[in-house]
């Protein structure tokens, strides 16, 4: 016999809310025939010493995947240079960089352990009207990148579903 338990609470606590501004998103397409290619570039990338704050990586359904780099703005030109000197014309319709973005991030006890955490963050955001750029969730953290000038009303919806030390 196998037993299971549940927690739920309607105000999940967390230990605090993190956010950071001035920050620069850039989006990525990698087609399977560049991966092994793409993979050397970010080899070389990762020698520039620059601090990354998230990067995530999704399937699409357009069989390539999509990498998303979140990294401080101060950044974003010499990662700009750096890939410009790399793709061709072809490839930078599948390039984007969105720039000034926040994140919000927030970890609670057990997150990782009980459902609806993610979605009552991302429900809270969308009925407010805040558009979530990326999210992902990792353990008992919750990452969510957000146009900056979201950032305040975004925290302060949060920590209204939260409870936030």
């Amino acid at each position: 016999m196998e037993t299971i338990a549940v927690y739920w609470e309607p105000k999940p606590k967390t230990y605090g809310l993190r956010d950071v501004t001035d920050l620069s998103l850039f989006s990525i397409a990698v087609k399977p025939e560049k991966m092994a290619q793409w993979g050397r570039w970010f080899l070389k990338l990762a020698d520039l010493d620059i601090d990354f704050h998230l990067i995530l990586a999704k399937y699409s359904s357009h069989k390539e995947l999509r990498l998303y780099i979140l990294l401080e703005k101060l950044w974003a030109d010499k990662v700009l240079s750096f890939i410009g000197k790399r793709i061709d014309q072809e490839f930078e319709k599948n390039f984007t960089l969105t720039s000034p973005v926040g994140l919000i991030s927030f970890q609670g006890p057990h997150f990782g352990d009980r459902y609806g955490i993610a979605d009552a963050a991302f429900k809270t955001l969308d009925d407010q009207g805040i558009p979530i750029l990326i999210a992902a969730c990792s353990g008992a953290a919750v990452y969510i990148v957000l146009p900056e000038k979201n950032l305040d009303v975004a925290r302060h919806f949060l920590a209204e579903a939260f409870d936030v030390p």
